[in-house]
């Protein structure tokens, strides 16, 4: 068992990804590396002078920062609590946990996030309850999900008739041509992105994440850390030759997990929404994904996802 610091954290971010791969009832995307380096670089930035806990045993991981308050730790992201600050083998994690104290040399508040509701981890965790000195649990997130275990077919035979013709019309326009990243630059892809962005409605009437200088640094942080790592996912819809719409998201595993998805306003009338969500969601069976993640809840991802998943928010003062 090992105490690190930041900089040891970035040169191991193999092992976290992979630990994070390894952990059932957490998003192993939300919960690995460029996730959450990039909320604590660009999220919350004012933090790095704050203390860290950052400890490794045999392949199990906690990564908390201190914020707020004096001996207080949160999660590296807590903006929506998607990750989560504890990896690996459950009874090891709790073990873990308990160790905190001694590391910070006397009583300390964590604040958890990310963790499935009634999955094997948020049952270890439960029983570090009669050891606590405070212990309350709380709904933190919640995750649209996509089933595709049995592939498109079977995912649009659970979709209602009228969905499955908006679909088909989606994809009618011969104007629009879908196509891959490719092999431009971070920068190059994300400057693609703000220049969508800045055409939509949203930006127009002030109220776009990217117009705030900490999501766009999150964001652009994110989208250079997967793609070094392989594991970004994004596609842009041209019109004679010009960006006019993008789906953005990465991929853990046989999980991909959505994060921004835009379209210009000139283009509206044309589904573009539609058409890119289930050309990526093509793409993504045929690379092997069983798990498509929309996110958090909003009303137009029902009609898409198989089922919302809850993740539980957990405070404890040891």
């Amino acid at each position: 068992m090992q105490r690190l610091t930041l900089d040891e954290l970035r040169e191991r971010s193999d092992e976290l990804a992979a630990a994070a791969l390894r952990t059932s009832g957490v998003s192993a995307l939300c919960s690995g590396p460029d996730w959450q380096l990039a909320a604590h670089d660009g999220l919350h930035g004012a933090d790095h002078a704050r203390s860290h806990l950052i400890v490794e045993d045999a392949g199990s991981w906690m990564i908390f920062v201190e914020r707020e308050r004096e001996r207080i730790y949160f999660p590296f992201e807590s903006a929506w609590m998607f990750s989560s600050p504890v990896t690996g083998e459950p009874d090891r994690i709790v073990e873990l946990l308990l160790t905190a104290p001694r590391w910070l040399g006397g009583p300390v508040g964590l604040c958890l996030g990310g963790i499935r509701c009634d999955s094997p981890l948020h049952e270890a965790v439960r029983r570090i309850e009669p050891a606590t000195r405070r212990y309350d649990e709380f709904t933190a997130t919640e995750c649209m999900i996509i089933d595709l275990v049995g592939g498109i077919e079977s995912w649009l035979e659970r979709r209602s008739p009228k969905f499955r013709r908006t679909l088909r019309d989606s994809e009618k326009s011969t104007e629009i041509e879908i196509v891959e990243a490719g092999e431009d630059s971070a920068g190059e892809l994300f400057d693609r992105i703000l220049a969508i962005q800045r055409r939509t409605y949203k930006w127009r009437e002030g109220t776009d994440i990217f117009k705030a200088p900490e999501y766009a640094a999150f964001y652009r942080t994110l989208l250079t850390g997967l793609h070094e790592r392989g594991d970004l996912r994004l596609q842009f819809a041209r019109r004679d030759g010009e960006d006019v719409a993008y789906i953005f998201g990465g991929v853990a595993g046989d999980t991909y997990r959505g994060f921004q998805m835009s379209y210009v306003e000139e283009v509206r009338s044309l589904g573009l929404g539609n058409r890119l969500q289930f050309e990526n969601l093509r793409r993504c069976e045929a690379g092997g994904i069983t798990r498509y993640d929309l996110g958090m809840h909003s009303p137009y991802k029902e009609r898409w996802a198989d089922r919302r998943e809850e993740n539980t928010g957990i405070f404890l003062v040891l």
